[in-house]
């Protein structure tokens, strides 16, 4: 069946909410009319119901027998069912294929570890602690008190059919974690401090970029693309950047958090997050950041800015620009050869200076 193959229909766009706009204007006649009398809040209660889908939207393809036969190959324990990474379609694998493919993930001993204790009471404890001594200041911003009961992360991962040998992104879900409510709130508050000099957020930001560049024949047109961003972020020098720039910069203005207690929260939701693999083994990540951690994105760009930033200071192409890992840039090409040079150069520079922090 295709695309064709879902269960719910999808609702015609704006249906619902010119649907909403016109009863309001109805409404609006009759209270003109002294009709009806309206409370100041009904006008943005039914916008808002505007946006949400309710009642049955039945597909028109799939029935009864196609509902049992998803149940059955749900059920059968030989087999997992996965999304498919980037694109709109489920992908049934052999679970012992699966299973290998995780394995092969985190037997990285560089990036992760094995664990034989749940430390999530322990972390739970640190967090706290650490998250009384900010709310003591009475300027700094409120972090949430973590009361009730956490649990471990997970690991699955989205198949890349688009790739040879259909490798798997993988994803590590912190929600039930001790430290999700923090790393959403860190998140929060350090946002605004991401170097976003060459950053776009949309298609229309790179359409815009491409209207406003003149036009120049004697240019080399690249596409990149930063292999594995997210697993290769180095943690420990990501962190400097931030605390760097958040509190030691002229152009921006310092948290009222202690530095320490920052960094202190930051390597406790980076490097000690724990979490179980399909197989039940329980891990956690030391190095890297993890698709699924509201600071993913964040560690990401953080750590490609301020490369950015160092590394086009003297050799700038005539555009530059990049969305989280994939790179756009137009060099003329008189300059090729020497804006080569300058990457290798500063790129080569920049992997000795992380092997020596290593070390």
């Amino acid at each position: 069946m295709g695309l064709n193959c879902h269960y719910l229909t999808k609702p015609r766009p704006h249906r619902k909410r010119l649907e909403i706009e016109v009863l309001l204007d109805d409404i609006q006649h009759l209270e003109k009319a002294g009709q009806v009398k309206t409370t100041p809040d009904l006008q943005p209660a039914l916008l808002a119901e505007a946006n949400k889908t309710r009642g049955s939207y039945h597909s028109k393809y799939v029935n009864g027998n196609h509902l049992l036969a998803a149940k059955e190959l749900k059920n059968n324990p030989d087999i997992t069912i996965r999304r498919a990474d980037k694109t709109a379609a489920f992908v049934i694998i052999n679970r012992e294929d699966y299973t290998h493919k995780i394995d092969s993930i985190l037997s990285d001993t560089t990036k992760f570890t094995k664990i034989t204790r749940n430390p999530t009471d322990s972390i739970k404890k640190k967090l706290n602690k650490i998250i009384t001594s900010i709310n003591a200041n009475m300027d700094s911003p409120k972090f949430p008190k973590l009361t009730g009961e956490y649990s471990l992360g997970y690991a699955f991962g989205n198949i890349k059919t688009h790739k040879p040998g259909n490798p798997i992104r993988p994803i590590i879900s912190q929600i039930p974690t001790a430290t999700y409510p923090i790393t959403k709130k860190i998140n929060e508050l350090l946002t605004p401090y991401v170097p976003s000099t060459y950053t776009i957020a949309s298609a229309p930001d790179f359409l815009e970029i491409l209207r406003d560049s003149p036009s120049n024949e004697d240019a080399i047109i690249a596409s990149l693309d930063v292999e594995s961003l997210f697993t290769n972020v180095n943690v420990d020098r990501t962190i400097d950047f931030i605390l760097k720039r958040v509190y030691h910069c002229d152009d921006t203005t310092p948290l009222n958090i202690p530095e320490k207690s920052l960094r202190s929260q930051l390597e406790i939701c980076t490097k000690e997050a724990p979490f179980t693999c399909p197989n039940g083994r329980m891990y956690k990540q030391i190095d890297g950041v993890a698709m699924g951690s509201p600071l993913g994105v964040l560690f990401a760009n953080f750590f490609m800015g301020t490369i950015e930033t160092e590394l086009l200071a003297e050799a700038r192409p005539s555009i530059y620009c990049r969305y989280v890992d994939d790179i756009f840039d137009c060099v003329k090409h008189s300059l090729h050869q020497s804006y080569v040079r300058s990457i290798e150069y500063t790129s080569s520079l920049y992997r000795v200076l992380c092997s020596l922090c290593q070390e």
